[in-house]
């Protein structure tokens, strides 16, 4: 299947290995070659990402948000690092990474994008969340914004701008 497919059909395959109350609170999307799978925060979020060149697909819990966040999430699971490892594995790994972001994540050999290989991933993936998130929610420092802001009909940005443009003149 295109690697699209693969991604648009992946959050279905996480969720099934997931408690009912976890699966029904997760949101996804995917673009290009990798999506993303989150509750609450979305610069906290699950991650697979197709990386045709290295030949592998990476999985894996990502800290997007502002530096300090990302820093302090990171210390707070390399603290927990042996129950991370015996929930995951060896192959589970706790780094800084890019843009000053930090995850918790593993390189799956990339394969044929077959429904096997959705399975595999998919179950793979749900394993990161079912370890993951309970030391996630723990974590969390109070401080950071857990639940997204709720935008405003795109209507109601209209019409709001179109006040305030009235207002400057």
């Amino acid at each position: 299947m295109r690697p699209t497919d693969f991604l648009r059909r992946l959050p279905d395959a996480v969720r099934r290995d997931l408690p009912q109350d976890l699966a029904s609170s997760f949101h996804a999307a995917s673009r290009f070659s990798l999506m993303q799978l989150w509750s609450g925060n979305r610069a906290i979020h699950y991650e697979a990402w197709i990386r045709s060149r290295a030949g592998a697909i990476e999985i894996g819990l990502h800290f997007e948000a502002d530096p300090l966040t990302n820093v302090r999430l990171l210390a707070a699971f390399r603290a927990r690092e042996r129950a991370v490892r015996d929930a995951l594995g060896e192959e589970a790994r706790i780094e800084e990474w890019d843009k000053g972001w930090t995850r918790v994540w593993e390189p799956i050999e990339l394969a044929e994008l077959d429904d096997a290989f959705l399975e595999r991933v998919g179950s793979r993936l749900a394993d990161y969340v079912n370890a993951l998130e309970p030391i996630l929610r723990e974590e969390v420092p109070s401080d950071v914004a857990w639940a997204e802001p709720r935008r405003r009909p795109v209507r109601a940005q209209r019409a709001a701008a179109g006040t305030r443009a009235k207002h400057r003149r």
